[in-house]
């Protein structure tokens, strides 16, 4: 079991550095971000003709100084309810699936579609998700990565109060894996999103079990704030998480996507710091569900 987190800081001192920081801070594997708000790939590096050159560097990099890519996640935006295959954003997708490949990630988080508001049209966004996913399962193939799908969230309209969305509640969450029937289809469980939506960490491992749930993404949030924060500073019930992830058996990794802490720091020592604080609770996770 590895313990790692996203590159969150790539932005700020670059992906190379990023590794290098999290090597420091006792992290056994990182996860490598592809996505964005602005940029279908966010680093530019990535975005040329050449992307597939880079890769192989920046993976030359990683394993000259120890530390491998456990998953990946592709670009943020599949929620658009544009990515169909004659689109500029699944090309993105599958060179996304290409580059974390070439890392040698296992799998690659890619969100399903909530461009929809999910009270209303649940059976219609479950459709357009199984002809998404389904048009990926070739290149997760070719490329032997495992696509892992999320639990995600959305807004209310006009008061902006979070609801649940796209597969917020465990038994859609199940459905969506199961309906594409593949080894490359896995769930990617985001434990701050569970409080968002009001579904229990506790039932929602139980209900999907370790044979769906492969990875995830683990941070702190508040009731009404995706805050994206490490464990223990919000609102999650963490020892419930540890308890259940261990009674149903989970063997995927533990991995923070808990990035906004160490980004509030501007230097590289405070930066480290927080990265290390951050990776001595994943090795105190680790412990929990291995003992």
């Amino acid at each position: 079991m590895l313990v790692s987190t996203h590159t969150a800081l790539r932005n700020k001192i670059g992906y190379d550095k990023n590794i290098e920081l999290l090597k420091k801070a006792g992290f056994t594997a990182f996860d490598l971000g592809l996505d964005g708000p602005d940029d279908i790939i966010i680093e530019s590096r990535f975005n040329g003709d050449d992307y597939r050159e880079q890769a192989y560097q920046l993976r030359e990099f990683a394993d000259k100084i120890g530390l491998p890519c456990n998953q990946s996640h592709a670009p943020f935006g599949s929620h658009y309810g544009d990515a169909t295959p004659d689109t500029e954003l699944f090309k993105k997708t599958v060179r996304s699936m290409e580059i974390a490949s070439i890392m040698g990630a296992k799998g690659i988080v890619v969100h399903p579609m909530q461009f929809k508001y999910h009270p209303y049209y649940k059976d219609e966004l479950k459709e357009i998700n199984y002809r998404f996913y389904s048009d990926l399962m070739p290149y997760a193939e070719k490329f032997n990565i495992v696509v892992y799908t999320e639990n995600m969230w959305n807004v209310r309209p006009v008061s902006h109060v979070i609801i649940p969305s796209t597969c917020s509640w465990a038994e859609e969450f199940a459905e969506y894996i199961d309906m594409i029937d593949s080894p490359y289809m896995k769930g990617c469980l985001d434990i701050g999103h569970l409080l968002l939506t009001g579904e229990s960490v506790a039932r929602a491992i139980e209900i999907m079990g370790a044979d769906r749930i492969a990875a995830l993404h683990i941070h702190d949030v508040y009731p009404q704030s995706d805050a994206h924060t490490i464990p223990y500073l919000g609102n999650v019930n963490f020892e419930e998480m540890l308890d259940s992830l261990k009674k149903i058996g989970y063997k995927g990794d533990i991995t923070f996507e808990s990035g906004t802490f160490e980004r509030h720091f501007p230097t590289e020592e405070l930066q480290l710091s927080a990265l290390r604080l951050t990776a001595d609770i994943g090795h105190y996770f680790k412990s929990r569900i291995e003992e």
